[in-house]
Formats: C-alpha cells, structure tokens, sequence
C-alpha cells in the first residue's frame, strides 16, 4: 500500500500552537501542505472566553481565506475549568452550556462534527453517579445538535484524563444509554493503546459510525507524541483503515506540552514518517 496517499486526508490540532496566533497557525497549515484542521476551543484562538462576543463569523471566514476546512471541532475539555460530568452543579451547567457554543456554531465552518468527551469523576466518589451526570449533560447537548443538524462524536478517553468512557464497550454503553442517530464516534489511536484495544476494535464495534480518527503515538507512561516516537504500529492502523473503508479524515493529535514551543516541527515530523512509510 502507498501509505503516502493518507497525506491529503491528514488534518492537524491548534491546540499544539495554543502559544502563537491564529494566523500563524493558518501560516503553518499551508507550510505543511496540509487543508484541514480539527478546530480546537481551546484559548486564546476560539473559547467563549477571549470576548464577550466571540466574532464566530469572523474566524470562519479567515480559516476558509487560507483554503482550509474544518473537519470537527474539539472543544478544549481537559485544561479549561470544564466538565459535564461535574458534582458541582454550576460547573456542570456552564460546561454544557459551553458545548452547546460550539455545536450551535459549528455550521458557521462548514462543519458538521462536535467531538465530545464524558468529563471527569472525582476518584473517591462512585463512578456511576459520575457516568448519570454525563450521560444527562451528553443527552441535553444531543438535543442542541438534533436542532442544528450536528453530529455530537463522542471519544473515549484514556485514564490519564478520566475514568469514565476509557474503551469501545463504554463508548457504546454510552451512545445506547443516550440513544440517538446524531452520536457517532471519533476513536483515538492513545485511548484504544491504553485500554489494549485497536481501530479494528472500534470499526467492529462502531461501523460507519466512527465518523473521525485521532492518530498519535504513545509509550505505557506517556501518549500524544510523534508518529514513531513510540510503541504503536501506523502500518496497522492505516490498513485496518483502508480494509474497513474509511473515506473520512485522519487528525494528527500531537499534545505534549513540550511540542508547544515549536509545533510545526513536530508535525511536519510525523508528516515526513508518514511519506516514509
């Protein structure tokens, strides 16, 4: 197989450039030679925070000026004082109400994609009453994309960020919980790694519900790093891609704090490992 075909379906994160502006990380998508991002809500670039009217129009249209499509947006769910899954009830409301930014804007990019994470547990507290808090914000944000026409990704996460949704079983307990045709799946390569699952796990269980794929490498102690950085198999997970006819697109997921000081040399590295292949 010509794994150098994937390159025109790879999309990179403005999470990692969460240090320069927007323009610069439009600037460095073009360098790349790439044309697609998952946009992520993250500060300073696109946050309910940085205004008090946040230009949503404004910021598409400069996106679009670069020739770049937004494949999804990932609202920063980790690092913002944001959880669904919150005991705190005013945390757990506004972290909605967050979410719901986002898929009520997301049209305004040409996108159709709002990929969403369970939130977080307190680990002294029972986890099912964690998993009843986010399946209740999950369902409430659900309604939010029915009426926009959005489909709500929901993405497993490794314990490193939460104990709830860590592996394909619970994704799915979630999504049937829920219950609606506007969930899908965005399966990330870290969690299934961690949980000793694969994307054939997923394209099992999922379908052509999986509807966005994360790609980065990963070590037992340490994940989001480079493609070839660590101990997972991209051959792999490209032909099991291929195998199960997944047409959609592929998002380089680099997060290491230490990438942030100069992002693109750490994607145009895993760029040049995928032409290599």
């Amino acid at each position: 197989m010509e794994y150098k075909n994937f390159v025109s379906r790879i999309g990179i994160n403005n999470f990692t450039y969460r240090r320069f502006s927007m323009d610069y990380f439009l600037d460095s998508v073009n360098r790349l030679g790439v044309d697609r991002i998952e946009l992520c809500g993250c500060h300073p670039h696109y946050t309910v925070y940085e205004q008090e009217e946040f230009p949503v129009k404004e910021l598409a249209a400069k996106i679009r000026a670069y020739g770049v499509q937004v494949s999804a947006i990932l609202p920063e769910q980790n690092f913002l004082p944001v959880n669904i899954a919150a005991v705190n009830e005013y945390l757990r409301r506004q972290s909605v109400e967050q979410m719901k930014f986002y898929v009520r804007n997301a049209r305004e990019f040409d996108c159709d994609k709002v990929v969403l994470y369970p939130g977080k547990a307190f680990m002294n507290y029972p986890p099912s009453e964690a998993w009843k808090r986010s399946r209740e914000s999950i369902a409430e944000i659900v309604k939010t994309a029915e009426e926009y026409e959005v489909n709500i990704l929901l993405e497993g996460v490794s314990n490193f960020v939460s104990g709830l949704m860590t592996d394909s079983g619970s994704v799915k307990q979630m999504m049937d919980e829920v219950g609606s045709d506007r969930l899908k799946c965005c399966v990330n390569s870290c969690t299934a790694y961690f949980a000793g699952e694969t994307l054939e796990d997923y394209f099992k269980v999922f379908g052509e519900k999986v509807e966005l794929i994360q790609l980065s490498d990963s070590i037992p102690d340490n994940d989001q790093l480079i493609w070839g950085e660590g101990d997972q198999d991209f051959r792999q997970h490209l032909d099991t891609i291929e195998r199960y006819g997944y047409r959609g697109d592929i998002m380089m997921e680099l997060l290491m704090e230490e990438y942030a000081d100069n992002p693109e040399v750490y994607y145009k590295s895993s760029l040049d490992y995928l032409r290599k292949m």
